[in-house]
């Protein structure tokens, strides 16, 4: 009963954290997409004369990237890229740190198996030894007793 109490409280914490997150990220995708609309209705972006002059300052195409899709979708994928386990980058970061430690990794893994070879070659021969044991070895008394109740 203590466990279901536990699990469930742990899943309500959960989903009011995940909640909570879908709101911050509605809102703050909700004011780029107002701003951006707002951007792209200027005369900035609907004057092309004004564009042109603007340069590498014109941001209308990233406005219209941002008005492309509703604030409520991006919130909604906002909030799966932070429960995905590759989201946000987390892979990308994984990969990152074990390139960089491969040269204490790479001796650690073949130590390891070394170690591993060496066990299991000892236990090979440990029970080769048990099985030529068992082969001179005389029955035992219980093996004598359970052949007279056959």
């Amino acid at each position: 009963m203590l466990t279901q109490t536990a699990s469930i409280c742990t899943l309500v914490a959960f989903v009011v954290s995940k909640m909570h997150s879908f709101w911050m990220h509605w809102h703050r995708h909700t004011r780029s997409w107002s701003a951006a609309r707002f951007l792209l209705a200027s005369d900035a972006c609907t004057n092309p004369y004004v564009r042109m002059h603007l340069g590498e300052f014109d941001n209308c195409a990233s406005a219209e990237l941002c008005v492309a899709v509703r604030p409520l979708y991006k919130a909604i994928h906002s909030v799966a890229e932070e429960i995905h386990v590759c989201g946000e980058n987390r892979c990308a970061i994984l990969y990152m740190d074990i390139t960089d430690r491969l040269v204490y990794i790479l001796p650690l893994v073949m130590l390891l198996a070394v170690v591993l070879l060496v066990k299991l070659g000892r236990d090979y021969r440990y029970e080769t030894a048990c099985a030529q044991y068992s082969t001179y070895a005389l029955p035992r008394l219980h093996d004598k007793q359970h052949l007279k109740n056959i």
